[in-house]
C-alpha cells in the first residue's frame, strides 16, 4: 500500500491534477495533501476540488517543501511513501512500476521514475547528480578552461543519455525530491525523511545522501512514466543559495575543496563560456538547423548552464530541430544554451540566446 504526499502552495488547480493521477494510477493509495499557502479561500477551494478520500491538512503559516512533506509524513499508513510535487503527475502504470521494483530490491531505499519536461513526452529531464565539493571544484574549473569545459560536458552527456535510454533500472547517487518512491524501513534507518533546516532546496540532497550512508541503493526505473512541468525562473534563487550553503556546511564541515573552489572564483571570477552560435534576444521559440549529417537522428539539448549540466533531452530527425510552445512558455527570462548532436556525440553543435 501506498502514502502519496504533495505540498500545495498556492497551485491548486495544479495541485488537484496531480492528486487526480494518483488515484486513477492507484485508487487504493492514501493521498495526503498539505497545504502551505496561508490563504483561507485557497484552502477552502483545494478541499473542494480534491478527490473526496484525499486527507487535507491545511498548515496555519508556511512550512517549506520539506517541514510540510514531514507533516504528512507523520500521518503515512503505509510502508511505501511517494512524494510527488504539484506541478506533476504520473503517467499509467508509474506507481506500481516502482513499488514492484522496491518490493523485489529490499536493499533499494528509493526509485524515481523516467520523467519528461512536457505533456508531449519530447523533452527528458536529467538525471540528477549528487553534488560534493569535487563536483563543484570540478564545475568552476570547466567553467574558466574551455577544454576542460568540454570534455566534462560531454562525459556529462554521455552519462546522462545512457541512463535515460538504458531501458533498464539503473543505479543512482541523487534522485528529485519532485517524483520519488521511498522505503519508509529505509528513511527511518537514515534518521528519517527530510531535514527540517531545509525550509526549501536541497532537502532531497540531503535526504539521497542519508539514504546512500545507511547502505540503501537509489534507482531510475524507467518502466515507470511521469511528467514534471516546472517553471524555470531565478525568483527563488536566494532559497537555492542559502540551501546549497547549508548542505554543504552539515555534510562537508572545513572541506578542502570547496575552500578551493571559492578561491579560485575569487582569483580567476572571470569565465569563459563555450563557442556557441548567437541567436541574440528571442520573443518566440527558436529553430534550430540540423547539420545533414544528422538528419537521420539528433538530440536537441537545452539548458540555462552554458556547460549544460544538466540539460534537457528532446530526440528528433529530420532538418529542423523546434523548441514547443508548451516548451518555451515553461522558460523564464534569461540565458540559455542549446546543442544539437548525433546521439553518440561525435558531432555537436552549440547555441545561445536570451528570453526576454
Amino acid at each position: 500500500m501506498v502514502t502519496a504526499i504533495i505540498v500545495n502552495y498556492h497551485s491548486r488547480l495544479l495541485t488537484v491534477r496531480a492528486a487526480a493521477s494518483v488515484m486513477a494510477d492507484c485508487p487504493d493509495a492514501q493521498l495526503i495533501v498539505i497545504d502551505n499557502s496561508e490563504d483561507a479561500v485557497e484552502a477552502a477551494e483545494l478541499r473542494r476540488l480534491l478527490p473526496p478520500q484525499a486527507e487535507c491538512i491545511v498548515s496555519q503559516q508556511n512550512l517549506g517543501f520539506g517541514r510540510a512533506c514531514n507533516l504528512g509524513f507523520e500521518q503515512a499508513r503505509h510502508d511505501w511513501i511517494f512524494l510527488l510535487n504539484p506541478d506533476a503527475f504520473v503517467l499509467n502504470g508509474c506507481i506500481a512500476e516502482l513499488v514492484a521494483f522496491l518490493q523485489h530490491h529490499p536493499r533499494v531505499g528509493a526509485v524515481s521514475p523516467l520523467t519528461w519536461w512536457d505533456t508531449e513526452q519530447c523533452w527528458l529531464l536529467s538525471p540528477s547528480q549528487l553534488q560534493t565539493p569535487f563536483t563543484e571544484l570540478v564545475l568552476a574549473l570547466a567553467l574558466r578552461h574551455p577544454r576542460f569545459g568540454s570534455l566534462v560536458s560531454r562525459a556529462f552527456r554521455q552519462w546522462a543519455l545512457g541512463c535515460l535510454t538504458a531501458g533498464q533500472p539503473v543505479a543512482q547517487k541523487m534522485l528529485s525530491g519532485g517524483v520519488v518512491m521511498l522505503r519508509r524501513s529505509a528513511l527511518v534507518a537514515a534518521g528519517g525523511l527530510f531535514d527540517p533546516a531545509f525550509f526549501m532546496y536541497y532537502e532531497d540532497t540531503d535526504l539521497c545522501r542519508r539514504l546512500l550512508k545507511a547502505s540503501f541503493a537509489l534507482y531510475l526505473v524507467p518502466q515507470a512514466g511521469a511528467i514534471h512541468a516546472w517553471e524555470s525562473a531565478s525568483d527563488k534563487g536566494g532559497l537555492a543559495v542559502s540551501s546549497r550553503l547549508l548542505y554543504f556546511q552539515k555534510h562537508f564541515p572545513g572541506s578542502l575543496l570547496f575552500r578551493l573552489r571559492q578561491l579560485l572564483e575569487r582569483l580567476n571570477p572571470g569565465l569563459r563560456l563555450p563557442v556557441s552560435r548567437q541567436l541574440g534576444v528571442c520573443q518566440s521559440p527558436p529553430e534550430f538547423t540540423v547539420p545533414p549529417e544528422l538528419h537521420v537522428g539528433w538530440v536537441l539539448e537545452l539548458s540555462p548552464q552554458p556547460l549544460l549540466v544538466p540539460a534537457l533531452y528532446c530526440r528528433g530527425r529530420g532538418s529542423i530541430a523546434k523548441i514547443s510552445d508548451q516548451v518555451w512558455a515553461l522558460l523564464g527570462a534569461g540565458d540559455y544554451w542549446a546543442r544539437i548532436g548525433s546521439p553518440d556525440g561525435r558531432t555537436l553543435q552549440g547555441f545561445h540566446f536570451r528570453k526576454t
